[in-house]
């Protein structure tokens, strides 16, 4: 005659069974965590490479299309303050079409896109050894109607650069890294990092940038700014 199980039999079957269960649920959970914390650190770093590819690129411009007003004049083009720096590059170049006068608020050139409402620009004339700092308000075909009046005259074929500017800051408190362009808001570009350091070697023209991430990985590079003037 065969004998079923007795009920210790089964309570010892049924706990080692669930035992066995916990175990593997343990292990599932164990096994997400981890996966999920590969997933985050792998997005984290590939966010961090995307902002270092984007720092070279902005670095590698500075001073582009401005070789000759920064070989005549005093302008200054790239400034950093350990966590933040800003530069400056142009867009296109113009020339004046007709005579500008001090305390104008518009200048005429060929009609070019790149010449848009908020953009700032330079007008400099080599013959005068004269510059200027402005921002365009309005397009009205050939004309900008600037937002400052002009601070000299300005002959015909004086020159006239569209510009941009980008800036990057290190927020600490919330260890974002924010970049801004032209005139407009501090924007996240990459997050977790807890340092950011921007160092200019004036004698090389080179600029050496360091991340911090997390307080743990750090990413640095050594760039050349090749379409900067040497100082």
């Amino acid at each position: 005659m065969i004998k079923g199980f007795g009920l210790l039999e089964v309570f010892v079957t049924l706990t080692l069974s669930l035992v066995i269960l916990s175990l593997v649920i343990a292990s599932i959970t164990d096994s997400t965590r981890c996966s999920e914390k590969v997933i985050n650190n792998q997005q984290v770093m590939e966010s961090i490479f995307h902002t270092v590819d984007t720092i070279r690129s902005d670095l590698t411009k500075c001073g582009m299309r401005l070789h000759e007003a920064e070989e005549h004049f005093d302008i200054s083009l790239f400034e950093n303050t350990g966590s933040s720096f800003k530069l400056i590059y142009g867009l296109q170049g113009e020339i004046l079409e007709e005579d500008s006068y001090k305390g104008d608020r518009i200048v005429t050139i060929h009609k070019n896109d790149y010449f848009r409402e908020r953009k700032m620009v330079l007008i400099y004339d080599l013959d005068r050894l004269l510059f200027e700092f402005n921002k365009i308000e309005k397009v009205d075909g050939n004309a900008l109607i600037l937002t400052e009046s002009l601070q000299n005259d300005f002959a015909k074929n004086s020159s006239i650069v569209a510009l941009k500017q980008v800036e990057y800051k290190l927020y600490m408190k919330e260890n974002v890294l924010k970049r801004k362009l032209d005139g407009g808001y501090f924007q996240p570009i990459t997050e977790n990092v807890s340092d950011f350091s921007v160092t200019y070697y004036p004698e090389s023209n080179s600029v050496l940038y360091r991340i911090e991430v997390n307080h743990r990985e750090q990413i640095s590079g050594y760039i050349f700014l090749t379409n900067k003037v040497p100082q």
